[in-house]
C-alpha cells in the first residue's frame, strides 16, 4: 500500500488501500485499510446504500467504484455472497481540496481526505463548527471531530447543557467516551452538584453510574463527585468497606478507606497484624503505617530474637525505616558493650549513615 503527496493540495494525488465488505439486503458496511508514512496502518468505515455503488454486483472480481463530493474510490477484488475483499484506488477532487484549502486546511494528507471524503465532512460541516465559537481549529482536532462523527448538534447540546466555552479537546473526550447530555443530567443529579468537563470525562471513563453512586452512598459516606472517582479508580467497592467495617474498628473514615484500599489492605491482613501480639490498640492509619513499611510477623520475631521483644508498633516501624535488623543489632551491641536502648539503637544508625557519606 503506498500514497503519493499532493502537490499543493490540487487533488492529483492517489491514495491506495485494501477493502472489505459485508453486505446485506440494505446496503454494504466496507471497511477501508491504508499505512501511512510512519507505518501506522489506519482503518476507517463506510455504510452505504448498494445504489451508490456504480457497476455493483456480486459474483463479479470487482471493478466498482464510490464516487462522492471529496473524490472517486475505485475497487478491484473479489465477491462472493455477502462479502468481499480487495484493494481500493482512492482519487480526491481537486476542487474539494481546494475548498478545504480556502478554509485554511492546506497540506492535508490523504489519508485525513479519505476520512474527510468517507464521512461527508465539507466547508459547511467546518464553518458550522467555527459559528459555535471554534475559530481556530487545528488539522487534528478537525481530524478527530470527523472520525468521531462530532457534530454541530451534538457540540450545540453539550454547550447548552453547562458547558458554553469547553474546549474541541474536551469535547473529542466526550464524544469518544459516548458522554450524551443524558449522561451529563443523571451525573450532575447523582453528584449532588456542578461537574467540571474534566469531571465528566473521568466518571465516563471510569464507567461510573447510577448503580454504583447509590450503592456507594449507602455505606454512609457523604461523597462528592471527585469523592466518587477517586473511590471508583482505586477500586474500592461496597463490598470492601463493608469487610473493613466488620474487622473490629468502631469506626473507618472516608479518608482512611482509601488509605486501606490505596495499601491494598485486606481483612486478612488486618487480622494477621492484631495476632502480632501488641499491647496497644491498633488504629487504622497504624495498620496503614505498617504496611507501607512492611512490618510483618517474620520482622517482630527477628527483632524479639535479638533481645527486643516489646517494641511499639510506632518503634517497629521507625526501626524499618532505618533498615535495622539483627545484624546492625549486632554490632551495635558490640559497639556499646551491652543491649542498646531502642532510641540509642535509632542514633547509632543515622551516626553510621552520616559516617558513609563522610568518610
Amino acid at each position: 500500500m503506498s500514497a503519493t503527496s499532493l502537490c499543493g493540495q490540487t487533488g492529483t494525488g492517489k491514495l491506495q488501500g485494501i477493502w472489505k465488505m459485508k453486505s446485506n439486503d440494505s446496503g454494504v458496511k466496507i471497511e477501508f485499510s491504508t499505512v501511512d508514512r510512519s507505518n501506522e496502518r489506519e482503518t476507517n468505515s463506510i455504510t452505504i446504500d448498494k445504489s451508490a455503488i456504480s457497476g455493483f454486483t456480486r459474483d463479479n472480481d470487482g471493478g466498482f467504484s464510490l464516487k462522492k463530493p471529496g473524490g472517486e474510490i475505485k475497487f478491484t477484488g473479489d465477491i462472493t455472497a455477502d462479502n468481499g475483499e480487495g484493494t481500493f484506488v482512492y482519487t480526491p477532487n481537486g476542487n474539494y481540496v481546494k475548498s478545504l484549502a480556502d478554509t485554511g486546511f492546506r497540506d492535508l494528507s490523504l489519508h485525513a481526505l479519505l476520512l474527510f471524503t468517507l464521512k461527508n465532512a465539507d466547508v459547511n460541516y467546518i464553518e458550522s463548527v467555527k459559528k459555535l465559537g471554534y475559530n481556530d481549529i487545528s488539522k487534528e482536532n478537525l481530524t478527530a471531530l470527523v472520525a468521531l462523527d462530532v457534530s454541530a448538534d451534538y457540540i450545540k447540546d453539550i454547550q447548552n447543557d453547562g458547558f458554553e466555552d469547553i474546549a474541541l479537546s474536551k469535547l473529542i473526550g466526550f464524544k469518544a467516551l459516548q458522554v450524551d447530555p443524558a449522561y451529563i443530567a443523571r451525573m450532575k443529579n447523582l453528584s449532588g452538584g456542578d461537574l467540571s468537563a474534566g469531571d465528566i470525562m473521568s466518571f465516563a471513563a471510569l464507567k461510573i453510574d447510577e448503580k454504583y453512586a447509590e450503592e456507594m452512598y449507602k455505606t454512609g459516606y457523604k461523597l462528592t463527585g471527585n469523592d466518587l472517582i477517586e473511590f471508583k479508580a482505586l477500586g474500592i467497592t461496597p463490598e470492601y468497606v463493608k469487610e473493613m467495617m466488620s474487622t473490629g474498628f468502631e469506626e473507618i473514615s472516608q479518608d482512611e478507606i482509601v488509605q486501606l484500599k490505596a495499601q491494598q489492605i485486606t481483612p486478612d491482613y488486618i487480622k494477621e497484624v492484631k495476632g502480632m501480639g501488641f499491647r496497644e490498640k491498633i488504629s487504622v492509619p497504624m495498620i496503614v503505617k505498617l504496611k507501607i513499611f512492611k512490618v510483618n510477623k517474620e520482622y517482630i520475631d527477628q527483632m524479639e530474637s535479638a533481645g527486643y521483644t516489646d517494641l511499639s508498633p510506632d518503634q517497629l516501624v521507625e526501626f524499618k525505616i532505618f533498615k535495622i535488623d539483627k545484624a546492625f543489632i549486632g554490632k551495635a551491641t558490640q559497639f556499646v558493650g551491652s543491649k542498646p536502648s531502642p532510641e540509642k539503637l535509632i542514633q547509632l544508625k543515622v551516626a553510621e549513615g552520616n559516617n558513609h557519606k563522610n568518610p
